[in-house]
């Protein structure tokens, strides 16, 4: 029985070592503090104009991102947002798209004492490979729920005093710059391993060895 448990022990170490590299991360979604108007284009609410904010950040991790996740402030519940990765402010060089929102992939956390739910948002997304070390943006835009009251919002966590630059915020098309904030919480995963990581195909290659090694030796305890 010892023997079956550290068997599945080892195959679950394995399976987590192989798992995708965390690109970038700006720390966990706060909900109390404060966040940006990310207003969709059925109701714009923030001085009559739609309103996007695009986050520096200096990737941690070669590689291409796959998930996206970020913290969302919504009166209703959350149906679709935009996404924009590029080299600059709304930059869409590095990948783009529109991903919908169901209960599957945004879980309400709380209600805030701001009448928002706080909502951890988990997507899939797809994006050309960064480099650890190169300074990148994300944009979200566009963001839309049940309800139409276009005011959705970007959780900055703890004041947003994360990030290699304030975030930049664009009304209608136009690029105004600065924020005056920056931090909004939200990780990117994905891509390839770090530097002196192995391979997943060798991790798995030596978990198997491993497990051989295990199922000899179980034979000879048993005999």
């Amino acid at each position: 029985m010892k023997m079956r448990i550290a068997t599945l022990s080892l195959l679950v170490l394995c399976l987590a070592l192989a798992a995708s590299a965390q690109i970038y991360s700006e720390g966990p979604i706060d909900g109390n503090d404060n966040a940006f108007f990310v207003t969709g284009p059925n109701l714009p609410n923030f001085l009559g104009s739609v309103q996007d904010i695009s986050n520096g950040f200096v990737a941690a991790t070669s590689g291409a991102a796959s998930h996206l996740e970020w913290g969302e402030w919504s009166v209703g519940a959350p149906t679709s947002f935009s996404y924009e990765l590029g080299s600059a402010a709304f930059g869409t060089d590095i990948g783009s798209g529109t991903v919908g929102q169901t209960a599957g992939n945004s879980t309400l956390l709380f209600t805030n004492g701001f009448g928002y739910g706080v909502y951890d948002v988990k997507v899939g997304i797809t994006s050309a490979a960064m480099t650890a070390g190169s300074t990148y943006w994300l944009s979200i835009s566009n963001a839309t729920d049940a309800s139409n009251d276009g005011t959705q919002g970007w959780d900055i966590p703890n004041g947003g005093s994360g990030g290699p630059a304030t975030c930049n915020f664009r009304q209608s098309g136009t690029n105004f710059g600065n924020c005056g904030l920056g931090g909004e919480s939200f990780t990117l995963s994905g891509g390839t391993p770090p530097p002196n990581t192995p391979e997943p195909s060798s991790i798995m290659l030596f978990g198997s060895g491993i497990l051989g090694l295990a199922g000899v030796l179980r034979r000879k305890m048993t005999r």
